[in-house]
């Protein structure tokens, strides 16, 4: 594994590539920037940052730094001697620094599974229970909605907490904030349906019934959108593109 420690400040006066490697067609936010095998590589915001870790050699061809470097010049760098890496130059060790976020906004990609799979089956066990009119239906939706609803609330705080500990560019904020808008209206609408399903436990009849369909029918359609956004965030914005 390659290692790769962040850029000092004094860095941002080196010359760095003027494009992200990760998305292309970005550039380079002058504070965003890492040391990697010595020499300085700038990124538009930091998903990109953690994208480069993950797998650095797949992005080295798109940086001019590295462009004459392919067979490198034999001295020992970050990657070839991580020991040499975790040492200073008085000879002591630095411990090693964890610049990940919080583990609370790690466990997002988790949490916002449960309100995708819960909305849809809440709404497969009410549309069974108005087809069948069966009482073996009758509350077929009550455990994915009410998992849905918990799930909705912790991921949308683990969400706020992953976004305060990252930085994005101009563009991937305006998808960050429509990401953060719909998760919110989806929370809400998961605990008034909640709160729907509960007061009309047994009474859920007439026009009650409708408003009820329509509320999960909504959910799901913000989740599946939301769950776009979410992907763009990941992949970029053309990520559905052929």
């Amino acid at each position: 594994m390659a290692i790769v420690a962040l850029a000092p400040r004094s860095a941002l006066a080196q010359d760095i590539n003027k494009m992200c490697p990760v998305m292309t067609d970005e550039e380079v936010d002058p504070e965003m920037t890492i040391t990697f095998r010595g020499k300085t590589v700038g990124f538009c915001c930091d998903i990109c940052i953690e994208k480069f870790k993950a797998n650095p050699d797949r992005y080295l061809p798109r940086l001019p730094q590295f462009a004459s470097a392919a067979g490198g010049d034999g001295s020992p760098d970050a990657a070839s001697n991580p020991e040499r890496a975790e040492h200073s130059h008085d000879g002591s060790i630095e411990p090693a620094v964890d610049d990940r976020p919080p583990w609370w906004g790690r466990v997002h990609p988790v949490l916002v599974h449960f309100p995708l799979a819960g909305m849809p089956l809440a709404l497969l066990g009410f549309l069974a229970w108005i087809r069948r009119g069966s009482e073996s239906f009758a509350k077929a939706d009550v455990a994915p909605l009410l998992a849905a609803t918990v799930a909705s609330i912790l991921a949308v705080n683990s969400g706020n907490t992953l976004e305060d500990s990252l930085r994005f560019s101009a563009s991937m904020q305006e998808i960050v904030q429509d990401h953060e808008w719909y998760s919110e209206r989806i929370m809400v609408l998961a605990i008034a349906l909640s709160l729907l399903r509960i007061w009309r436990w047994n009474r859920m009849t007439g026009k009650w019934r409708w408003v009820y369909g329509g509320g999960l029918l909504l959910a799901c359609g913000m989740l599946a959108y939301t769950g776009f956004l979410g992907g763009s965030l990941v992949f970029g914005p053309d990520h559905l593109k052929w």
